[in-house]
């Protein structure tokens, strides 16, 4: 067996060595080599610790990206735990809501607490069939407000047949009657009384949008569970 006379080749022969690479009786012959040749040995320590630098680099390396993957996944991790939690509080909301639209009673603006309900001016000139029709607004706002829905009923369906009521009561009526029926299970009244005010651009007894969403929400429930 012979040694490789050649630089590359010599180089090559060591990194074999280095990198156990070498067959057992080969091995023994670099050996015997090594014994009797100083500087082949030099050589040799210098490619081993080229070797050990570079698998230190290389392994630093993977460390580094081993990092920075648990980095990222990290980063996306809290992102998604905010998506999420974000989420959560979104569809809570969404929930919180629903419920106050189901559940909720619609509130209207405070009506006009006065003698003219009807056309009269004053209560001393108030035919008794008006005064009637007058005490028959406010009796129906308190039998809401006590959960008598059926006697709020006939309340304002009492009050709606006068001819003689101002637009803003008739109005006001109907939006009390509207509630009325709907929580007292008549459901087909309240929506046809409802869909009168869509779209209304003259009318004079303004509800929020908010309670007209109640109102809506309401009918559409007790109609999707009746």
């Amino acid at each position: 067996m012979k040694r490789p006379t050649d630089r590359e080749e010599e180089q090559a022969w060591i990194e074999r060595y280095a990198l156990g690479k070498m067959p057992p009786e080969e091995m023994r012959f670099f050996e015997n080599e090594l014994v009797n040749d100083p500087d082949l040995t030099h050589k040799m320590n210098e490619i081993k610790t080229l070797h050990r630098v570079m698998q230190e680099a290389f392994l630093q390396e993977q460390a580094l990206e081993t990092l920075r993957k648990l980095q990222s996944r990290s980063r996306i991790k809290r992102r998604s735990v905010t998506m999420v939690r974000y989420i959560g509080f979104a569809a809570a909301a969404c929930v919180a809501f629903m419920a106050y639209l189901s559940f909720s009673m619609p509130r209207f603006p405070d009506s006009e607490n006065d003698f003219t309900v009807v056309r009269s001016t004053n209560k001393t000139t108030m035919p008794p069939a008006q005064r009637q029709v007058f005490d028959q607004f406010f009796e129906g706002q308190a039998h809401i407000v006590e959960g008598q829905y059926v006697m709020a009923v006939k309340n304002f369906e009492t009050v709606l047949e006068s001819n003689d009521l101002r637009p803003y009561f008739k109005e006001a009526a109907q939006w009390h009657l509207i509630v009325a029926y709907l929580k007292s299970g008549d459901l087909s009244r309240a929506e046809i009384l409802y869909k009168r005010f869509d779209n209304c651009l003259e009318c004079e007894y303004h509800v929020s949008t908010l309670n007209r969403w109640k109102i809506w929400w309401q009918i559409n429930v007790q109609k999707l569970t009746s």
